[in-house]
């Protein structure tokens, strides 16, 4: 039992400090919402579990985190991303912003038609369409973009992950496996 124990303590303080440079890296990266944590970087987490005498470690993150990490290719955009790329846009406030930014740009548009054409009697108000109008165009230009030219990824995994941190626990867990091994041996010689 002291073999499992020192390979979790080693595993656990390998978790905890990934999972914390990871987080880190989303935060130099932007990744961020409203200056807290983004939901992509509250989810990251481990788990270290004993399946008989096999001791695993798993990194839990949401599949889109590859996406952020690798980017995408050109390509369309499934239902199932649409309905992520709205909710995206409501949690960032997007649509708000976007519905003022349209809303201005209609005005101005329409100021300027205004100039050039006097002889009409009478302009349409212009107003801010509903919510849901609005999402749907945000969601449309989002997929839109993603499809035309796809998403550069930010590398916040890779670089994290390929700095030498797994060399070194594998070394790690090399001498704590051969510390045991020799523990075993030099007790079973004394019986």
């Amino acid at each position: 039992m002291a073999l499992s124990d020192d390979i979790y303590n080693l595993l656990d303080e390998f978790g905890t400090n990934l999972k914390d440079d990871l987080q880190q890296s989303l935060r130099d990266k932007g990744v961020t919402f409203g200056g807290e944590d983004s939901k992509l970087s509250e989810s990251i987490s481990f788990e270290i579990a004993q399946v008989g005498k096999a001791v695993t470690f798993k990194l839990k993150m949401p599949e889109y985190g590859e996406a952020v990490d690798k980017g995408r290719k050109a390509a369309g955009v499934s239902i199932e991303g649409q309905e992520s790329i709205s909710n995206w846009a409501k949690r960032k406030g997007i649509v708000g912003k976007f519905a003022t930014s349209s809303l201005n740009a209609r005005i101005k548009l329409q100021s300027e038609a205004k100039a050039n054409n006097r002889n009409r009697k009478e302009w349409k108000t212009l107003k801010k369409p509903s919510f849901e109008k609005q999402l749907k165009a945000v969601t449309y230009l989002v997929s839109r973009k993603l499809q035309a030219k796809g998403y550069e990824g930010n590398h916040f995994y890779s670089e994290v992950i390929e700095d030498g941190r797994v060399e070194k626990l594998k070394q790690d867990l090399a001498l704590v496996l051969k510390s045991n091994i020799e523990v075993e041996i030099i007790d079973l010689t004394k019986i």
